[in-house]
């Protein structure tokens, strides 16, 4: 289930596919997708989880345009 974001518009985003890896808080990882409707997460929670919520405060603190670049110059 995709959970809006409140920091991002998703939908036609050019990360749309891209899956991070995310450390939760007794080690297990989990992946966290970007989605045209929001961010999905394959942990247990049935609410907008703590692993989609630090993916998209990377994006509120800026460090996704970084990666952006990269991406443009790699595609």
């Amino acid at each position: 289930m995709a959970f809006p974001s409140t920091i991002i518009n998703t939908e036609n985003h050019p990360f749309v596919g891209v899956i991070w890896p995310v450390i939760g808080s007794k080690g297990d990882e989990y992946k966290v997708e970007m989605t045209d409707k929001g961010f999905e997460c394959d942990c247990p929670a049935r609410v907008k989880c703590k692993h989609i919520k630090k993916i998209e405060k990377g994006f509120e603190s800026g460090w996704h345009q970084d990666i952006l670049v990269l991406y443009y110059i790699h595609n």
